[in-house]
């Protein structure tokens, strides 16, 4: 059924100018629907290898949902991670829904055909790059805004392949938000880290909060970033203390309960150069706004503080595990810087 997909990966491997086996490859891969899956066409897949002689630990998967998350992917940091821990790089290509009301969108519910594709196209690209340990190697998921809520719920779909886990201005329509998501122990128990922007008029800051308190409340090895006065954008802003985190996350192995904890002292956003204000365009993305796509309010972080336990100091909402005194510095720093320049508009 998916032939087409493991010629194009072969082909993709072979154009490659002075391809040697000790260097950087990329394959291509394409998953056909099933006929009980909500997928519009067939689903696309780029791999990089970033040293095909030396076998693959893990695999970052980086889904398509900004010319933002492609620089992500290709970018020289983020490579240069993947290469010194022997992780290769995926990107999934939008894949749309067959259904209507979705009007081109994905439907990121993974038992609906986008978790079935994703793990049929590590059975080509493992076939494809003669790597068979892409089969059962773990993975790290980035989704930013509609994929943020699909990375979610890949943790429930798949927990015993998700290292880690990094949802980046989560949200999704009705009812496939991030409300909606509630996950059971096990795929709770993957360290997840959480950004958000202050005055993101689509995802905004409410929704994700909760869903952090919902499962951090019950021991969840979590962390939630805020990037204060950003709109719905702007994950390269926050590169380097991703990085920060996955290295201790992924090379120190480090777990709750070691580690600090961070706490945060907010006061309602008020930016608001959105048209329409006060109540924010459906699906305007990169304005600034005080209240999220359902209404709810936004809210910006003035102050921060590191703590030895998990019970928040008063007036403070707790922001997480920080696995690392490095990191735990560098997340506050972070937090409380007034404002994040806006990177790229999705």
């Amino acid at each position: 059924m998916d032939r087409v997909g493991v010629a194009a990966a072969v082909l993709a491997l072979m154009l490659i100018p002075g391809t040697a086996l000790a260097q950087t490859v990329v394959l291509q891969a394409s998953v056909d629907p099933r006929p009980d899956e909500d997928l519009a066409a067939s689903c696309r897949y780029e791999l990089t290898l970033l040293d095909t002689s030396r076998p693959v630990r893990g695999v970052w998967v980086i889904f398509e949902r900004s010319r933002e998350t492609e620089l992500y992917y290709r970018d020289a940091d983020v490579r240069a991670f993947a290469r010194k821990h022997d992780f290769a790089l995926l990107f999934p290509f939008h894949c749309a829904s067959k259904n209507p009301a979705y009007g081109g969108d994905m439907n990121v519910d993974p038992s609906k055909g986008i978790g079935r594709a994703l793990s049929s196209a590590f059975t080509q690209l493992a076939q494809a790059s003669a790597h068979q340990e892409l089969e059962s190697a773990k993975w790290i998921l980035l989704g930013f805004s509609g994929t943020g809520s699909l990375v979610g719920r890949l943790a429930a779909f798949s927990p015993n392949r998700v290292l880690a886990a990094i949802p980046t201005s989560p949200g999704h329509f009705d009812p496939l938000g991030m409300d909606t998501i509630d996950l059971p122990p096990a795929a709770a128990a993957i360290p997840e880290l959480i950004l958000v922007g202050s005055a993101d008029a689509v995802s905004g800051t409410s929704r994700p909060y909760e869903y952090f308190r919902r499962h951090f409340d019950r021991g969840a090895p979590w962390t939630f970033v805020v990037q204060n006065k950003a709109p719905h954008c702007c994950l390269m802003n926050a590169k380097a203390l991703i990085l920060e985190w996955l290295e201790a996350v992924v090379s120190l192995k480090a777990t709750r309960p070691g580690g600090r904890y961070g706490f945060i002292e907010t006061v309602p956003t008020e930016s608001t150069d959105c048209p329409g204000q006060p109540s924010p365009p459906t699906r305007r993305s990169w304005c600034r706004s005080s209240k999220d796509d359902w209404g709810g309010a936004n809210w910006s972080v003035t102050s921060a503080r590191i703590e030895s336990r998990s019970s928040p100091p008063p007036g403070m909402m707790p922001s997480g595990w920080l696995p690392t005194v490095t990191f735990a510095k560098h997340w506050a720093s972070f937090v409380i810087q007034r404002e994040y320049p806006v990177t790229m508009p999705p």
